[in-house]
């Protein structure tokens, strides 16, 4: 997954896991107020969208994060979180500050099996798993350069692995298909250290431009984000689009440009020389004047190989090629085959304060179709799609209810059986698929999946407290093709069900919680047995006084 430090110190990291395991923390903490961005996942930026829901902040469309502090602005003082989210004093434009970034010991343990989503670099395997964050970021005038890395340890223990299918690949490595999606990483436990949510950053009349290793997210989802989220390490990249939102008689705009590299696990196809991979997209939303609290947006991600005599310069501009794959046909191609895979998604998001709700939705494919006619016939070829809603009420004592539900369907729908088909975040020729180190960037339920989810979360002064039941369809695009070459039945999808709960707890000097994720998995590996898994997580942020 990352590269491997030196494994003599597995022994000292052990006793430090020992010592982070009982230490008092936190699922996740709030981030600084003085923070010029804030890191995807972080329970600040969730409870600042509850918040924009109710009417209190101002966000602009919550769909191209990380927000940056010029894109989020709490509008009123009186809120439960008032007391821990203080604002920053604004200091002088022209002079240099340096701000640490307050430290963060995270802890996480499966007992059964690995398990774990949209928590960045991090990969959850069976047994104990542990990162540290800390770092700084100077200013100067519209320039920001932060150093916010991450020192990671898994423990990696031993389970049950599902024999691999495809002829060539480790034993390690995703059992029925060629993607960058290992089972396990390794035999041996690793450490490493990742960059984290690292970037130096140029704003300047409206706009920003830089470059990152922080995480991305795109779309309105709350669990899954199709196209981009923080289900993987974010990955290094270059970035050029808006500064929040940009307010025009007509409405408001975002847009973000990006051009990065992605890197490929150890546990991978071995004959693969060359691993190096492009990827470059685009996001944009609308925010209309004559609708307030609507918006739409679009996004679009090209990645391929990157050839031997380097890119060509056609390929840094590839999400302005056209949408019909006829338009690709030539003597040399006549079939408009692309050697890029795309990935392409509408979406939408509706926030109706007055009554304190907001309904979203993201419909996305990963296909061309082969002219407007065949769009026509059949939109829903390779298509998928996520559809939420959410629900904030304020409570008496100065507290916040929020509830919300959420539905994800990538499996192939019913076309495959006329036509080809492919399965979200696979690839026939860039073989390590839509992944960053060996895990999937867009929706952590991972390809040909399926997602329904119910979670209520209550904001209080004292922090929060939540709880969520989830059933995940674990690829059935794989499923039907085993069941259908085993003469299977319907016997045995492989479905899990979660029952999660999460707390937050805010202390003078630190930020502490923790939560537990009770899995029952079925039919494991489709032939395999029925297993139970407890995901324990603990994590702890000191705050400077």
């Amino acid at each position: 997954m990352w590269s491997v430090v030196n494994t003599s110190m597995r022994t000292t990291l052990a006793g430090f896991n020992r010592s982070l395991a009982a230490a008092v923390c936190a699922l996740g903490m709030c981030a600084s107020a003085s923070a010029q961005s804030l890191p995807v996942g972080e329970p600040h930026e969730d409870y600042l969208r509850i918040l924009q829901i109710l009417g209190q902040a101002d966000a602009g469309s919550f769909t191209i994060r990380p927000l940056t502090s010029e894109g989020a602005l709490i509008l009123g003082a009186s809120h439960p979180w008032s007391a821990r989210l203080q604002p920053a004093s604004p200091g002088s434009s022209s002079a240099v500050s340096l701000t640490l970034i307050e430290p963060r010991l995270r802890a996480f343990a499966n007992s059964r099996f690995p398990f774990g989503q949209n928590d960045g670099a991090l990969w959850q395997g069976k047994g104990l798993t542990s990162a540290l964050d800390l770092g700084a970021t100077a200013r100067w005038s519209g320039l920001t350069v932060t150093l916010n890395p991450t020192l990671l340890y898994t423990q990696n223990r031993s389970f049950e692995l599902a024999p691999v299918t495809v002829l060539g690949m480790p034993e390690y490595a995703y059992a029925w298909r060629k993607i960058d999606m290992p089972q396990r990483f390794g035999p041996e436990p690793f450490w490493a250290i990742d960059p984290g949510q690292s970037e130096i950053r140029l704003e300047g009349r409206g706009a920003a431009l830089g470059v990152s290793t922080a995480n991305l997210w795109w779309g309105p989802a709350i669990r899954n984000a199709i196209i981009m989220s923080n289900n993987a390490a974010g990955f290094p990249h270059a970035f050029l689009g808006t500064d929040g939102q940009i307010d025009t008689g007509i409405g408001g705009f975002e847009a973000r440009w990006i051009w990065g590299r992605l890197g490929q696990s150890d546990w991978f196809d071995p004959a693969l020389a060359d691993t190096d991979r492009f990827v470059t997209g685009i996001v944009a939303t609308y925010a209309p004047s004559f609708l307030d609290g609507l918006s739409l947006g679009l996004t679009r991600v090209f990645y391929a190989w990157v050839p031997d005599g380097g890119l060509a310069f056609g390929d840094y501009f590839a999400v302005l090629q056209g949408l019909r794959k006829k338009a690709l046909v030539s003597p040399q191609n006549p079939t408009g085959d692309d050697e890029h895979d795309q990935l392409l998604s509408l979406f939408g998001r509706w926030v109706l304060p007055e009554s304190g709700f907001e309904v979203y939705w993201e419909w996305a494919r990963n296909d061309h179709s082969w002219e407007l006619r065949d769009f026509l016939l059949e939109p829903e070829h390779s298509q998928a799609y996520t559809l939420g809603l959410q629900r904030a009420s304020e409570l008496s004592g100065d507290r916040i209810l929020a509830l919300r539900a959420e539905l994800t369907h990538l499996e192939a729908d019913p076309t495959f059986q006329v036509r080809g088909r492919g399965t979200y975040y696979a690839h026939g020729i860039v073989t390590q698929g839509y992944t960053q180190k060996g895990q999937i960037i867009g929706a952590g339920i991972g390809p040909g999946g399926d997602s329904q989810h119910l979670g209520a979360d209550l904001y209080a002064p004292w922090g929060r407290a939540g709880v969520y039941v989830e059933r995940q369809v674990h690829d059935n695009d794989a499923y039907y093709d085993w069941a259908l070459a085993n003469g299977q039945g319907y016997c045995c999808h492989n479905v899990s069900f979660n029952l999660g709960t999460q707390a937050l707890v805010f202390l003078d000097d630190f930020d502490l919680g923790g939560g537990f994720i009770v899995t029952r998995e079925f039919n494991r590996y489709f032939f395999g047995k029925d297993l139970w898994n407890l995901n324990l997580s603990l994590s702890a942020r000191w705050r400077r006084g």
